[in-house]
């Protein structure tokens, strides 16, 4: 193969591991955030509401866009579908979205 097919490839990865990333987000507030007198999940807007948090950020980050988006912004949302802030957690997920960030300017040194 190409260094072009092999930039491809390692592209189209990334961006599968971030729709999936993304998508395990999203289940994970629809399965925990329901309404009250049936299992149907809150729609997002209704959830951003309810928890004070902005609708363009979640936005982001539960249809794959969260890699524009800094840490803190991703932590408030994480804390609160987890119900919980752990420290030891986040500083795992920094890990995994500065790896995520870092394989495009790996990408353009190649």
């Amino acid at each position: 193969m190409g260094v072009a097919n092999n930039k491809k490839v390692i592209k189209e990865t990334r961006n599968a591991l971030v729709s999936t990333i993304s998508n395990l987000f999203e289940s994970t507030r629809e399965r925990k955030f329901t309404y009250s007198q049936s299992a149907k999940p809150l729609p997002r807007k209704l959830y951003c509401r309810r928890n004070n948090m902005n609708a363009g950020t979640i936005s982001h980050i539960e249809t794959g866009r969260f890699l524009t988006l800094s840490l803190p912004q991703i932590r408030i949302y994480l804390a609160s579908i987890r119900g919980k802030d752990e420290r030891r957690f986040l500083d795992e997920f920094a890990k995994v979205y500065e790896g995520l960030k870092a394989i495009d300017k790996v990408l353009r040194i190649f």
